[in-house]
């Protein structure tokens, strides 16, 4: 894994939980479309020989990498239920 990837889907990572915790209207859109974003161009641009490769594992990663974006997400709105 090179660093474009890990910086890519650090960035998912973050922009998850930003989503969760201060956007409160159409949160669940924007959380959905920067972990696609950066789950897929991770995988094009930092690990394209996985993407080549096989397709079945980058498919199984995405997915995977889509779960843990979703429970940063939560754990975002979690922090902004628990402010407000």
């Amino acid at each position: 894994m090179t660093l474009i990837a890990v910086i890519l889907f650090l960035l998912g990572f973050a922009a998850s939980w930003v989503a969760g915790r201060y956007i409160a209207t159409g949160a669940a859109a924007v959380q959905g479309g920067a972990i696609g974003i950066c789950g897929v161009a991770a995988l094009l641009f930092g690990m394209p020989q996985v993407w080549e490769e096989n397709f079945a594992w980058a498919i199984v990663a995405l997915l995977i990498y889509g779960l843990i974006g979703a429970l940063i997400f939560r754990s975002g709105q979690a922090a902004r239920e628990k402010a407000e």
